[in-house]
């Protein structure tokens, strides 16, 4: 397991390996937590509100457009799914 140096403004450095492997980039953000003696750095993806509201609005109207031949119940089946591999992504 790899050590690290806390340097100024209590700052560390996330080995390389681990960095890669979690498909880390320079202004991703991380959860700390304190668990017992362990630090835990979880990364998470912030999303501004209004942006991903009007993603989600294309997506939902790009799915009727390409579904017109069907029901409205199964078009909305089809968001809600969409609505849960995104969700399911975001973990």
């Amino acid at each position: 397991m790899p050590i690290v140096r806390i340097g100024r403004s209590r700052q560390i450095t996330i080995p390389k390996k681990l960095f890669d492997a979690l498909a880390l980039k320079e202004g991703d953000y991380v959860e700390v937590e304190r668990r017992g003696n362990q630090i835990i750095l979880t990364p998470k993806l912030l999303l501004d509100r209004e942006k991903a509201k009007a993603e989600l609005f294309e997506l939902i109207d790009r799915i009727r457009k390409r579904n017109e031949d069907l029901k409205p119940e199964e078009v909305e089946e089809i968001v809600t799914k969409a609505l849960e591999e995104v969700r399911a992504k975001k973990g």
